[in-house]
Parts: structure tokens; C-alpha cells; sequence
């Protein structure tokens, strides 16, 4: 078995945003605190960053649309790299269930109710 939120394939530049946003619900919906951690994979260049932050966008508006308790943080670490610092992005999405202001999906966050 492996762990949760671990993908089955890496996010590539030529993935169509709507089969990205059927990846992250699927591992969203096998994590039961409804939590995936994506890391960017590696690129080439800026330019190659910046189009996948647009694939990924364009893949979390569908998602969203999809299901509208979805939220989406970008995560930023230090990871050493031959013994380097680099630095490294993962987003992690998660879908909230509210109950009285609170997510019961094991997250701290709020919300106002009414």
C-alpha cells in the first residue's frame, strides 16, 4: 500500500488540466483527512514553472468547480539537494467538511457560519 497522497505519476507539462484535476480528487478522496501534498516536479526553467502553475490552475478552478469545499495552500520547505539548499514547493489541497464553523477533515480551519 502506499502512503497517502503519494501520486501514481508526476504532473507533466503536457497533462491536460481536466485529467490533472481528476488526479488530485482522486487523491484527495483516498486520503481520510481528505489531504493531498503534490510537490512540483522538476523543471527545466522558469518558463517551465510557469506553465505548470498555469496547467495546475486551470486544473484547480475545474476541481473546485467540481467541488466547492476544495481549498488549495502553496507550501514552501528547504530541501538539501547534494548537500545543497534548494528550495522546493508542494501544494497541498484538501477538501473541508463543515460542521459549526469547523473542518472535521482534521484541519485547523474556520469558518463563519450563516
Amino acid at each position: 500500500m502506499r502512503p497517502f497522497g503519494t501520486p501514481r505519476r508526476q504532473i507533466g507539462l503536457d497533462d491536460e488540466p481536466a485529467d490533472i484535476a481528476a488526479w488530485m480528487l482522486e487523491l484527495v478522496d483516498e486520503s481520510p483527512d481528505r489531504l493531498a501534498i503534490v510537490t512540483i516536479p522538476p523543471h527545466r526553467d522558469d518558463d517551465d514553472l510557469d506553465a505548470m502553475e498555469s496547467r495546475f490552475i486551470s486544473a484547480y478552478d475545474i476541481a473546485k468547480a467540481e467541488r466547492p469545499n476544495l481549498s488549495v495552500k502553496l507550501l514552501h520547505a528547504l530541501d538539501l539537494h547534494n548537500g545543497q539548499p534548494r528550495d522546493r514547493i508542494a501544494v497541498a489541497v484538501h477538501e473541508h467538511k463543515w460542521v459549526a464553523g469547523q473542518c472535521v477533515n482534521g484541519c485547523p480551519d474556520t469558518r463563519k457560519e450563516g
